[in-house]
């Protein structure tokens, strides 16, 4: 029977059981058990296949696992090279994924709540008898579960905690007042963390903890001090997430039939360009791919044998979406700084700050350090003792560019018609026509040009200008791509199962209102033979050559308003 793909599927015993596919990550229990740190937290963004790595090591260290443990870990690394820990812990699991953040005291109840739920499960899985008091403060609820459990069991807990953090960035955006009382000396987080520390004097041997950011670390430090950061340790770049062969391996165990090599390339083209190249070492080789997009992809592959719609899952762009709330964190201006850099391009250097406080001053790095931590940045290379930092993937330059349209909608009176611009550039994608897209750019620099705070340049209207074009989903849409004879302006290009008619490069001149006032027609003339002459040197190139359909427009803009829009035909 084949294999299915394993979207969405957290729990290893049910993902083996059922037939699905795995992606074997177990050399890095052995791994794990040979580091000399027993008590580790290890970071990595949203859908990244954290909460089945958790749900490996449960099923793996479960004293009670021993009858399935050929049945589950037979075929895998770690089933033919056993530890000497395998199946010799009672395992005390927490997930602190679901918490309600509308309120402290929602916070403290439903955290109550998950901690008992981890009492609760254990209790049923070992069959035991336990009577504790379960009112009160987390902490004191969960030491009296350690002490009475003490009594019951004859071998070490292994303690997992999945999204230890998760509350931390629901919060930090808008709530940072709650953050802060509730990691405080008196907090009950803080205090269930000085539990989780003392019961590794009795009968905790092992921690396990999973997060998203570090921000929560620093906070609990001074109650929970003993735990080692991993997630930039370059042994376990790859331990989450899918490197190029695993993704190989699940395409070609996916498909129904055997798939030719050319085929094989494109599918992995496909996913590279869209959710791949994430390093979390800057002394790492190999990138990632995020895990549960590769899934997404390959499961719409399954099903209809073609990728999807949408190349990006809903599901994280939900999570993504709340994300941009981060940039409202600490110093707004300095974040929206950092953004514009991203859109515009820019380098972007930083040290990456292990371990960050909203106790202490936030600093530029630190957010970009966030930034990373989220996936929504990631390592380009070293430079001496820092790093340039990158937008890992077509998919999250998207998202930065809805980022940039919500707060180009904060920024005007009204609200931009998403329609409209849609349309716009479905008139480009079916008749070949990008007037109805000049003009809805045009609006838009008319609105915000009476905002004295907006910065206008050249780079600024190509920001405007590639948003709308990210909008339609209609395009691949490149930014300063580069071809044989040069660096397009804007590209836009065959995107994945959307078929338009025609494409598009665009080169985008802008002056100013001083210089029109200074130079009048003659600037404009200059401006319109240097973008035609752009445009008739990068159609030499074989890639151009080769494209069916390309239109070719030069576009100038004087301040806030389009003067010329010529398209340029072929010779």
């Amino acid at each position: 029977m084949d294999k299915k793909i394993p979207y969405g599927i957290s729990n290893y015993k049910r993902l083996i059981q059922d037939n699905y596919l795995y992606v074997d990550k177990t050399k890095y229990i052995e791994k794990l058990e040979n580091l000399h740190a027993p008590y580790i937290f290890f970071l990595r963004p949203r859908r990244f296949g954290k909460s089945l790595f958790t749900s490996v090591l449960e099923n793996y260290y479960d004293v009670n696992g021993k009858d399935d443990f050929e049945e589950l870990f037979g075929n895998t690394y770690i089933g033919r090279n056993p530890t000497k820990e395998k199946s010799d812990y009672y395992v005390l699991k927490f997930n602190f994924s679901r918490l309600d953040t509308s309120t402290g005291e929602s916070l403290k109840r439903t955290f109550l709540e998950a901690t008992k739920k981890g009492f609760s499960n254990f209790i049923t899985n070992y069959n035991l008898i336990i009577e504790f008091n379960d009112e009160g403060f987390p902490a004191t609820v969960f030491d009296s579960f350690l002490t009475q459990v003490e009594k019951k069991i004859n071998k070490p807990l292994y303690v997992i905690i999945d999204e230890y953090d998760h509350f931390a960035n629901e919060l930090l955006s808008f709530k940072t007042d709650i953050f802060s009382e509730i990691v405080s000396k008196t907090g009950f987080v803080r205090k269930w963390y000085e539990v989780l520390k003392i019961g590794t004097e009795t009968i905790i041997k092992r921690i396990f903890a999973t997060g998203v950011s570090p921000i929560t670390l620093d906070s609990l430090t001074s109650g929970f001090n003993i735990g080692s950061d991993i997630t930039r340790d370059v042994r376990f770049n790859e331990m989450m997430g899918f490197n190029e062969d695993e993704v190989r391996t699940l395409i070609t165990k996916c498909t129904k039939s055997s798939i030719l090599e050319k085929d094989m390339d494109e599918i992995v083209h496909e996913l590279r360009k869209n959710y791949n190249g994430y390093l979390f070492s800057e002394d790492g080789r190999m990138r990632v791919f995020n895990s549960d997009m590769v899934l997404y992809y390959l499961k719409s592959y399954e099903d209809f044998n073609k990728g999807p719609k949408e190349m990006i899952d809903k599901n994280i762009a939900s999570d993504y979406a709340k994300l941009g709330n981060m940039f409202n964190l600490k110093n707004k201006d300095a974040n929206m700084k950092v953004l514009d850099n991203i859109l515009k391009g820019e380098t972007i250097k930083s040290s990456i700050t292990a371990q960050f406080s909203l106790e202490k001053d936030f600093e530029e790095d630190d957010f970009k350090s966030l930034l990373f931590y989220l996936g929504l940045l990631t390592i380009d290379k070293e430079i001496l003792n820092r790093v340039t930092l990158k937008v890992p993937n077509y998919v999250i330059r998207e998202l930065y560019f809805d980022f940039f349209m919500k707060k180009l909608n904060e920024s005007v009176d009204y609200e931009l018609n998403v329609s409209e611009i849609k349309e716009a550039l479905e008139d480009l994608a079916l008749e070949g026509r990008c007037n109805s897209l000049i003009e809805c750019v045009e609006k838009t620099l008319n609105i915000l040009s009476t905002r004295d705070y907006i910065k206008f340049d050249e780079k600024y209207v190509k920001l405007i200008f590639l948003t709308y074009c990210f909008l339609s989903r209609l395009y691949l849409v490149k930014s300063e791509y580069e071809v044989e004879s040069g660096f397009i302006d804007v590209a836009l290009l065959k995107q994945s199962n959307v078929s338009p008619t025609y494409f598009a490069i665009f080169e985008l001149k802008y002056i100013s209102k001083k210089q029109f006032q200074e130079q009048g027609e003659k600037i404009v003339n200059e401006k319109l033979s240097e973008a035609k002459a752009q445009l008739r040197k990068y159609e030499t190139s074989r890639e151009l050559r080769e494209m069916k359909n390309l239109k070719k427009f030069a576009v100038v803009f004087v301040y806030d308003k389009c003067v010329v829009n010529e398209e340029i035909l072929d010779k």
